[in-house]
């Protein structure tokens, strides 16, 4: 059996951590697909949100270091999948890259994060260090298009060595889901989902705003919040308002079972966040059959439609998200559309299935 080193988001046992990687890491280990590999793994999660500061992310950074080349003696891996975020992240995996070569092994790196475009294009120096680490891994991988012509066009790493693999979040429980996803027109109350960090730059405060503006309006709706951060308390002050008493529902942090209930139970999502690579969540609500709204990030509009798959909108502008809610909550023609076209683009672009078999051929040309 054939050894994959992978480097991600593999928590410890009891120690919940949340987030894209996460989400991904966890289907690619439980797959079939590859059970076919003897995997080795790293964990490089997040221990917190916000990060902590400098000097303990230094030190942990230095840790993961020693044990990546711990793992590499002792096991020499054939493959070594890295995944990255963006920042101290791309430039920790990078370094990684440079260090498998000393041991012959094939490098695969795969950034995630939206917002690394906009840090190298905005830094000189982070240029020229994403440019020469990621240049010398031997497969880039990426989640569409735009990314694709950065790497090449950006980066200047070859065409040859550049393969898009699609975001893989959306299993089949998840279609199973949207194909008995009923949007039905009636009195009841319209239920608001939102899946993510309670972070401004999920754009939790356009968020609020425009909820808040639907509620002047007496609209029959409710929010319902699945995660957690910093911006928390907010939502808590807002729950002590008469108004918005029995108008939102916080409910943390899901397990995999119950945020699916959630699923099936909402009826919109909206994710305005201002920086996304291609978000787990919107794959998810879309192939619950969710009508959903998203702000135009990462590579979303690589993939879905406006006003045909999804709405999109401008990040960072609480009056258009207001509107597009409004819209949505009373055209409930729009919101079927919405609701069958979403899940054709998560079933043909973002199936689990589909796309870890594409990931594994890639790997296993490396190791031939």
């Amino acid at each position: 059996m054939k050894k994959l080193l992978i480097v991600g988001a593999f928590p410890p046992l009891g120690k919940k951590i949340f987030g894209g990687i996460a989400r991904s890491c966890n289907l690619l280990i439980k797959s079939e697909e590859f059970s076919k590999f003897e995997i080795i793994r790293l964990d490089s999660s997040q221990i917190s949100h916000p990060p902590p500061n400098f000097l303990i992310r230094l030190a942990l950074s230095v840790v993961r270091m020693n044990r990546f080349i711990y793992e590499m003696i002792k096991h020499k891996p054939r493959v070594v999948l890295i995944f990255c975020s963006d920042g101290a992240s791309a430039i920790e995996k990078g370094v990684m890259v440079l260090i498998s070569h000393l041991f012959n092994s094939k490098q695969i790196i795969f950034p995630r994060a939206g917002n690394l475009i906009n840090q190298v294009n905005n830094s000189h120096i982070m240029y020229h260090l994403i440019k020469f680490l990621f240049s010398k891994s031997d497969i880039f991988l990426c989640q569409g298009k735009k990314w694709r012509e950065f790497a090449h066009n950006k980066l200047k790493i070859d065409i040859s060595k550049i393969k898009i693999i699609n975001n893989w979040s959306a299993e089949d429980d998840l279609f199973k889901i949207g194909a008995n996803k009923f949007i039905i027109e009636d009195s009841r109350i319209i239920k608001i989902l939102f899946v993510g960090w309670l972070e401004k730059e999920k754009g939790v405060y356009e968020m609020i705003n425009s909820f808040k503006q639907l509620v002047d309006k007496n609209l029959n709706i409710e929010l319902i919040i699945v995660g957690d951060g910093s911006l928390k308390k907010i939502f808590n002050d807002l729950l002590n308002q008469k108004k918005f008493e029995n108008k939102i529902k916080l409910n943390g942090w899901l397990s995999e079972e119950k945020l699916k209930y959630v699923y099936e139970e909402s009826d919109i999502f909206i994710l305005p966040s201002w920086q996304e690579g291609m978000p787990n969540s919107l794959i998810e609500a879309t192939a619950c059959g969710l009508p959903s709204i998203c702000t135009d990030i990462g590579m979303v509009s690589d993939y879905y439609l406006n006003n045909e798959d999804i709405i999109i909108i401008k990040s960072k502008n609480q009056n258009i998200l207001a509107k597009s809610l409004e819209k949505l909550i009373n055209d409930v023609n729009l919101r079927k559309k919405l609701s069958v076209n979403g899940r054709l683009v998560a079933k043909k672009m973002f199936s689990t299935n589909t796309n870890l078999r594409k990931l594994s051929k890639i790997i296993k040309e490396q190791i031939t």
